[in-house]
C-alpha cells in the first residue's frame, strides 16, 4: 500500500479510536492500562492522552506495512506523537484564555487537527528519509514518552494543563474519593 494511502487509514483509526478513548474511562472503572490511555477528566492533558493510545495502536499496523521500506518508522512515529501531544494545548489553552469557555466543536476541531498535523508531519520524516535520532534512541524516547503519560495519569504535577476546568480537580478525583471513603 502507499503511504499516503497508509496514512489516511491510520487518521481515520485514530480519531475513531481516540474518541472512543474518551469514554472509556467512565464505561470500564478499572485496569491500569485504562487508566493510563483514557480520559480521566476533562483537562487538556487528558485530552492529550486520547491521542497516545490510539496512536500507539495504530503505529503497529503503520510497522508492519512500513517494515524494511522506512528505515526512520521510530523518528516518523516519534515526531508524530511529539506534534500531535503539543498542537493540543498550543491551540487550545490560547483559545481558553481569550474566550473562557471553548465551544465544543473548537475543541472536536482541534483534536483531528492534531492528528492531521502529527500525521503530516510523519509523512515528511518518512518520505524524506529524516532522521533526527538512531532509530533505536527514537524508540527509547517514544517508552519515555508512555511511561511520563501513566505516571502523569496517577501522579498529575498541579499546573494548568492538568487541572479540570469543569471541577477544579487533578487526576483522577473520582477514584480518590472512593478511597478516602474506605
Amino acid at each position: 500500500m502507499e503511504l499516503q494511502t497508509i496514512l489516511i487509514i491510520s487518521f481515520l483509526l485514530i480519531s475513531l479510536l481516540g474518541t472512543l478513548f474518551h469514554f472509556t474511562h467512565g464505561w470500564v472503572k478499572r485496569g491500569f492500562l485504562l487508566h493510563v490511555f483514557s480520559a480521566l477528566n476533562e483537562s487538556t492533558w487528558e485530552h492529550m492522552k486520547m491521542l497516545l493510545a490510539p496512536t500507539l495502536l495504530v503505529s503497529l499496523l503503520q510497522l508492519f506495512y512500513f517494515r524494511g521500506v522506512y528505515e526512520n518508522f521510530w523518528n516518523g512515529l516519534l515526531l508524530l506523537l511529539i506534534v500531535e501531544l503539543f498542537t493540543i494545548p498550543f491551540l487550545f489553552e490560547p483559545l481558553r484564555y481569550f474566550i473562557k469557555k471553548v465551544p465544543f466543536v473548537f475543541t472536536i476541531l482541534i483534536f483531528y487537527l492534531a492528528i492531521f498535523f502529527g500525521l503530516l508531519v510523519e509523512y515528511l520524516v518518512l518520505k524524506n528519509e529524516i532522521l533526527i535520532f538512531s532509530d533505536f534512541i527514537a524508540l527509547i524516547f517514544v517508552l519515555i514518552l508512555v511511561i511520563l503519560f501513566g505516571f502523569f495519569s496517577y501522579y498529575p504535577p498541579k499546573h494548568f494543563l492538568f487541572r479540570d476546568p469543569v471541577t477544579g480537580e487533578y487526576g483522577d478525583y473520582l477514584h480518590k474519593e472512593k478511597v478516602l471513603k474506605k
